[in-house]
This record gives structure tokens, C-alpha cells and sequence, in this order.
């Protein structure tokens, strides 16, 4: 009796992790997928202006980002993933309505085209959630808080890009 309870239990194993070894197999298969990522960071020579080497400075981290995420190892790529990101703050009023704040949201578009087909494959944009920095009577102090909290949203930027990104690519290998 007790030999059989063994047998049982070891069939049970191996059933288990059979069916879920499977599925390791097919959610890896997405991760062979090379992704180039291309971010839109071409200024022309005559006109740079602040505004646009700084929308410059977070695309290029928003690559950078994307780049440690995808980890690609092959010469050529599968997709070619394109984004662009860009900020809008304005200003509200703290719980209290005593002091103002500033609110900033991060706005991603982006497109992913199968470079063997030169199709579209998915498109669109997103919106991170806001985030609040309170206002100073240093000039400094405003600026450098603004730009942590740029590239905070452009690393959860990139993150949820990332994760759309994966999400798209299964469902075109499970087709």
C-alpha cells in the first residue's frame, strides 16, 4: 500500500512539472526575439534650443532603458520598436489649497513594424500616472526636481513599454 501511494505521488510530480515545464518553453519563446529600439533624437544643427535637447536627453535614457530591458544578442533584429516620449506638466493645488504643486505626465508613443515585412505591428500611446513635485523659491531646487521626476517616469516608461511590448510579441508567436 505504501509502495503505491509513492507511485501515485511520483506520477503526480512529474505530471505537474511536465505541464508546467511546457509552458516555460512557449513564454521563453517571445524572449528570442530580437527588438531594435529606435527613439526619436535628431536635432537640427541650426535651431537647438533647450526644449529640445532636454526632450533629446530623456529619449536617449528612454533607449537606454529599453536597451537593459530586451538584452538582445542578435546582429539583426526581428522588430524594430520606435517611441518617443514627451512630458506635460501644470500646476494644482495641494489637499490644504494652501501651496501650489506641480503635476508632470509622461506621454509615450510608440510603434512596433516587423522588419521582415515592413508591417506595423502594433501602435499607440500611453499616459504614466502623475507625478507631484512642490514648488521652491530656488530656481535649482525646481529645476533639479523636475528633472528626477522625468526620469523616473521615463524609467516606468520604459518598464511599461516593455511589458506591452512582450505581451504583443507572444501573442504573435501563439498565432
Amino acid at each position: 500500500m505504501f509502495f503505491i501511494k509513492k507511485i501515485i505521488i511520483f506520477f503526480l510530480l512529474i505530471s505537474v512539472f511536465g505541464c508546467a515545464f511546457e509552458n516555460i518553453t512557449k513564454l521563453n519563446s517571445a524572449n528570442h526575439k530580437s527588438v531594435s529600439i529606435d527613439t526619436q533624437n535628431d536635432v537640427s544643427k541650426d535651431d537647438e534650443s533647450q526644449d529640445d535637447e532636454s526632450k533629446d536627453k530623456y529619449n536617449l535614457i528612454l533607449k537606454k532603458y529599453l536597451k537593459r530591458k530586451f538584452n538582445n544578442k542578435k546582429f539583426k533584429a526581428d522588430y524594430t520598436l520606435k517611441a518617443n516620449i514627451s512630458f506635460a506638466s501644470n500646476e494644482t493645488l495641494s489637499v490644504s489649497g494652501l501651496t501650489v504643486l506641480n503635476s508632470t505626465k509622461a506621454v509615450v508613443e510608440y510603434s512596433l513594424i516587423d522588419n521582415y515585412s515592413n508591417l506595423m505591428v502594433k501602435s499607440g500611446s500611453f499616459n504614466t500616472f502623475p507625478a507631484l513635485s512642490s514648488t521652491s523659491n530656488s530656481i535649482y531646487t525646481n529645476e533639479k526636481s523636475s528633472e528626477f521626476i522625468k526620469e523616473r517616469l521615463t524609467q516606468s516608461s520604459a518598464h511599461k513599454l516593455y511589458l506591452l511590448t512582450n505581451i504583443v510579441l507572444r501573442k504573435l508567436i501563439e498565432n
